[in-house]
């Protein structure tokens, strides 16, 4: 129940930022985002009674307050830990409700730049053409306004986000573990030939700039691994409205299905389409790709420096 109300705390912490990026005056027409931003048009006038500022201002308060709120569940949900890139696992010494709320303020920006990553990969996953249906169009307004800058603006400016926010979690942390590592040390002990790789994803003894570029790849290649499991589990959403005979969640789900299939054209076999299941084979091959060249990379400039 706690992690329910986390992810719904984070996603409301995003509605706000959203709204934070819009013109004073704007019309959402996609049906999506209209709802979202109806349900938090909604929220706002309830504050305002007890709250009398205008939007924007409200705005910030209620995100500081959705923050705290966050800041109050982690001491719950477990210790002032930060998974970065899906790898390093960095702790902090959060004591008190400050520091829980500086770990959460991390939280929240590591959450915000692997949905601005995740905009921009799909955008190169489409050959750069705009994200189609109701789905991209709402990706478009949650990553507004970073999504109006070039495409190549977008990739530099996401590095850029990511570096920075990897940079700033190392350097606050007490403590930064690496539990692939341990896994291969232990891997190493019982098995021949691993001797070798055993120490391959032990960073621990790297120069901090360096360790921050590979675990900023990571987290913008974290993303890739997110999609493919996005798409394994709307296939299975779809299939359950199908069977249900929800035909508005079957719409929406297929739309997000279109979105994150990219380039790969249907593939029909009847009423199966196994086009997804095709784009979360190349998902998860681009990932395994990309992270063991970042690693071997890593490993390549830190022998020469």
């Amino acid at each position: 129940m706690a992690s329910l109300l986390f992810a719904f705390l984070q996603l409301l912490g995003l509605a706000l930022v959203v709204r934070l990026t819009l013109p004073t005056r704007y019309v959402l027409l996609n049906p999506y985002a209209a709802a979202c931003d109806t349900l938090l048009g909604r929220l706002i006038r309830l504050v305002r009674t007890a709250i009398p500022l205008p939007d924007k201002p409200l705005c910030v308060v209620l995100l500081g307050l959705d923050l705290s709120a966050c800041a109050a569940l982690l001491t719950r949900l477990g210790g002032p830990e930060l998974v970065l890139g899906g790898f390093a696992v960095a702790t902090y010494p959060a004591r008190g409700f400050l520091g829980w709320l500086g770990v959460e303020v991390l939280r929240f920006a590591g959450f915000y730049i692997a949905l601005l990553a995740g905009g921009v990969f799909l955008r190169l996953w489409h050959l750069g053409r705009p994200l189609p249906g109701y789905t991209g169009d709402l990706l478009r307004v949650a990553c507004n306004p970073f999504m109006r800058l070039s495409l190549w603006g977008q990739v530099g400016g996401v590095a850029a986000l990511a570096v920075a926010y990897v940079g700033i979690a190392l350097a606050f942390a007490s403590e930064v573990a690496y539990p692939a590592a341990e896994v291969f040390a232990r891997l190493a002990e019982t098995l021949p030939g691993v001797g070798v790789a055993s120490n391959l994803f032990d960073l621990s003894a790297f120069p901090l700039p360096l360790r921050a570029f590979f675990l900023a790849g990571m987290t913008v290649i974290d993303v890739i691994g997110s999609l493919g499991y996005y798409i394994f589990l709307l296939l299975l959403m779809a299939l359950v409205a199908a069977l249900l005979g929800s035909q508005p969640m079957v719409f929406f789900l297929n739309d997000a299905l279109r979105l994150l299939t990219g380039p790969i054209p249907p593939l029909r076999l009847g009423p199966i389409d196994f086009a997804p299941l095709v784009a979360l084979l190349a998902l998860g091959a681009l990932e395994s790709v990309l992270g063991m060249g970042l690693l071997f990379l890593t490993h390549g400039v830190a022998h020469v420096v």
